[in-house]
């Protein structure tokens, strides 16, 4: 090797060390600054035609990062975001429903109507007792429309967090946009974009946590940016821009609005469809997600649990049912019920054995809007009967042919038929054989506190004046939102002994009489019933059935059990980000101990090279000198 080959070796050498030493110095500067990896310089030597060094090209430098680990960090914080998201709100729905051993949660304030009904059953008479049955169901009257309301002020928390998170997403978007822009130029120039690309990963780790998303680089080093299913949010240099409209008031069982993305292009989609859940894992997880389905799915689900309890709590102390008259002679059993005066929601109800032996029931709903007609089986939450809905808006005369007709399918030897008056006949033809009617029978809501049976409207429907609640399904359904407007019949809060009292005519009953209250403690704790499915509890092929103590306690517990398994969830997916945080960072984060030890060797080289030079530069005069 000549002399001027050596000395541009050892130029070209000083050169790279220095660039080495300025990259090694930023990363020792560095080491605490949060997102900063560490970085290298790599060289590119080339040759003249002799094998000498004719130059070295060192201004790429490269982030030393691995990029498996990030990008399963990244995912990973989408899932821990949602889980903490739910886990949060889920503890503060236990908090408002309590435990079962809380004295003020809804099973210990159904405990103690329990307790003060029996008290009335033994004392009947007893002016306190009466008394404390009154604020024993103003206690659970009032729980409910508290509870219900602290769950609607979570969902319009909800529906306003989502509109902050809308925003911020948007500005991680905007912000990722000038940063990939800057790399891009970067990229084209041929200088560095290190920086700028740590910048652009800690503005996707942050959008990460909002939204499931899937990254991926283009050629030009550029970021490709979709939603889990597949709808671009960052596309070619152009973010898309998120719209979210929150809801004035969420009104009971209405869900919110969708937030809706628009490309550069002008196309929108819905990037969180109203109503989205995390098990639908076509849209993923994320802060976001987490968001929307608490709003339209979990609190609305709450909502309807406390609906339930109110609706089922009412009816149960209100419905009157009284079975037909049945007349049986040698050969035919004549079963006949008065239909006359039912209101919305009222029922009847009729079982029959067909031929085969097989038992089928019947259930037949009043309603004063046609519109709701025919109805569907899930009318009702009882899962084995067909329902038919006749409107009693037409009067007596028409819905009883209504019921006549509806009845018509019933098996040969079943003969349905209206009398000259108000009742619905059924004859069985042949009382010694196949086909038979096993019952019939109506429920009705009393409209006023005595003479009208055993039942009484503790509760009644204050969303609008003072209504009796039917449970009928006209409007929606006068049980959703029920437990907002719950409150104790105001005739009872002005005359408790109208919890004994049901009788007025033709001789009044006495003071002393325990029938009413033992009917009422009957249907609060012994009455089994099916509920509503729809709640979470249950299914609609098999309800939930029980009393209403059953349902209520069972309800407690499922909240508790629904906030224990989202903090299992959220605390299992915590776990595993923080294990991927430290493996992502120690794949990127600057050691000092090496780097001072690498920076010592470059000091060495730096110096070698120099020494190099210096001796060339020796050689050099000593030439001259001969040559003078």
């Amino acid at each position: 090797m000549g002399l001027s080959s050596a000395l541009n070796t050892a130029v070209f050498g000083i050169s790279f060390n220095q660039r080495q030493i300025d990259v090694t110095a930023a990363n020792i500067a560095n080491a605490d600054t949060a997102g900063y990896s560490k970085k290298t310089v790599s060289a590119n030597a080339y040759f003249d035609g002799e094998g000498n060094v004719a130059g070295i090209v060192s201004n790429e430098i490269s982030r030393v990062i691995n990029e498996e680990i990030q990008a399963d960090y990244f995912a990973s914080l989408a899932d821990t975001n949602y889980g903490k998201q739910i886990a949060a709100f889920t503890d503060r729905l236990d908090d408002i429903f309590g435990t079962i051993g809380d004295q003020t949660s809804l099973s210990a304030l159904a405990s103690e109507l329990t307790s003060s009904l029996s008290a009335l059953v033994n004392q009947p008479g007893n002016y306190a007792a009466q008394q404390e049955v009154v604020a024993a169901a103003d206690a659970i009257a009032r729980e409910l429309n508290s509870s219900y309301q602290q769950i609607a002020d979570l969902r319009k928390e909800a529906d306003v967090a989502l509109a902050r998170q809308t925003e911020t997403v948007n500005n991680l978007l905007s912000s990722i946009e000038a940063v990939d822009a800057s790399v891009r130029d970067a990229t084209q120039a041929g200088v560095s974009s290190a920086e700028m690309e740590d910048e652009r990963d800690r503005l996707v780790e942050q959008l990460s946590g909002y939204l499931d998303i899937n990254v991926s680089k283009t050629s030009e080093n550029t970021l490709f940016i979709q939603s889990k299913n597949g709808q671009p949010l960052f596309s070619d240099g152009n973010a898309a821009t998120l719209a979210f409209q929150p809801t004035n008031q969420l009104g009971a069982n209405q869900q919110g609005n969708a937030v809706v993305a628009t490309t550069a292009g002008g196309a929108t989609f819905d990037i969180i469809p109203a109503g989205s859940t995390g098990s639908d894992r076509t849209i993923g997880t994320g802060l976001m997600v987490a968001t929307m389905e608490l709003r339209d799915d979990v609190l609305i689900e709450a909502q309807r649990q406390l609906d339930t309890i109110a609706a089922e709590l009412s009816l149960a102390f209100s419905t009157v049912t009284t079975n037909a008259t049945a007349v049986s002679t040698t050969a035919t059993v004549t079963q006949t019920l008065d239909v006359s005066n039912l209101q919305a929601g009222d029922t009847l109800e009729l079982t029959y054995t067909d031929g085969a032996g097989a038992q089928s029931s019947i259930t037949i709903v009043a309603v004063t809007d046609a519109s709701l007609l025919p109805l569907a089986n899930t009318a009702t939450d009882n899962p084995n009967d067909t329902v038919f809905g006749v409107d009693i808006s037409t009067g007596l005369a028409t819905y009883i042919d209504d019921i006549v007709t509806a009845l018509g399918g019933l098996p040969a030897g079943l003969a349905v038929s209206k009398t000259g008056g108000d009742e619905l006949q059924i004859v069985d033809s042949n009382k010694a054989a196949l086909p038979s009617l096993d019952s019939l029978s109506k429920n009705v809501t009393p409209t006023a506190n005595s003479d009208q049976g055993l039942g009484l409207s503790i509760f009644v429907d204050q969303r609008n004046g003072t209504e009796i609640f039917t449970d009928s399904l006209e409007n929606g359904g006068q049980r959703v939102g029920f437990a907002r407007g719950i409150g104790v019949n105001p005739a009872l809060l002005a005359d408790g002994s109208l919890l004994v009292n049901y009788q007025t005519t033709p001789t009044p009953n006495t003071e002393n009489d325990p029938a009413r209250a033992q009917y009422l403690l009957n249907a609060l704790t012994s009455d089994t019933a099916y509920f509503d499915p729809n709640a979470g509890i249950g299914s609609a092929s098999s309800p939930y059935q029980g009393t209403v103590l059953d349902y209520i306690n069972q309800t407690v517990a499922y909240q508790g059990n629904q906030a224990a398994d989202a903090k299992t969830y959220s605390d299992s997916k915590e776990a595993l980000t923080l294990n991927l945080a430290i493996r992502y960072e120690e794949s990127y984060s600057v050691d000092l101990n090496a780097e001072m030890a690498f920076l010592v060797q470059l000091e060495n080289a730096y110096s070698a090279n120099a020494r190099v030079m210096q001796t060339i530069n020796d050689l050099m005069q000593e030439l001259l000198n001969v040559v003078r």
